[in-house]
């Protein structure tokens, strides 16, 4: 890698390894963030944000498979088709969050974390954005458009809007006490 914006992190030591070499030892002189909850509950809030990631990805498939009209155009299925981008995002932010313990350096923690809650943000806004252009084509086509599925597929975006917003709530609930332990 190129740039890695997390080598400031680690620290290297050289020092006599017991056959009397030298050796390089690598060690984490960042940042911690801990979580100020048991095992338990860290583990209840991974299942839980596993659960919304694949709430997301259901709805969003839910949502493609209808065929409304305006999903022959460019303009509409190209800002649902990136909607894809930030769940994918999202469920490899909970995969990160499997991996890690209750005390974390600062790449794991921005590398599920903060992923999760940018992701999220990223589908809310995109999913907006996915509803005003879909209601635009509606008014533009009003007279020969399927309305049942046109509205359908709405729906299944205010949905995804709606569990999104469910999961901001959860997740403040679940990681807003993060304590920052600066070493």
């Amino acid at each position: 890698m190129l740039f890695n914006r997390y080598k400031d992190d680690y620290k290297q030591v050289q020092s006599l390894g017991p056959d009397g070499k030298l050796r390089t030892v690598t060690f984490y002189d960042g940042s911690y963030y801990e979580l100020p909850y048991d095992e338990k509950q860290f583990r209840k809030n991974k299942i839980t944000s596993l659960i919304f990631s694949v709430l997301f990805l259901v709805i969003y498939l839910m949502a493609g498979f209808i065929n409304p009209d305006s999903s022959k155009t460019a303009w509409i299925v190209f800002p649902y088709l990136f909607i894809f981008l930030p769940i994918a995002f999202n469920i490899l932010a909970v995969i990160n969050l499997f991996t890690l313990k209750l005390r974390m350096e600062r790449a794991g923690y921005e590398a599920s974390i903060i992923r999760m809650k940018n992701s999220s943000m990223a589908i809310l806004v995109l999913a907006i954005i996915n509803i005003v252009l879909d209601l635009v084509f509606i008014i533009i086509n009003r007279h020969t458009l399927n309305f049942v599925l046109e509205i359908s597929y709405i729906v299944l975006l205010l949905i995804l809007i709606i569990s999104v917003i469910a999961f901001g709530k959860k997740y403040d609930k679940m990681f807003g006490g993060v304590i920052l332990n600066s070493n």
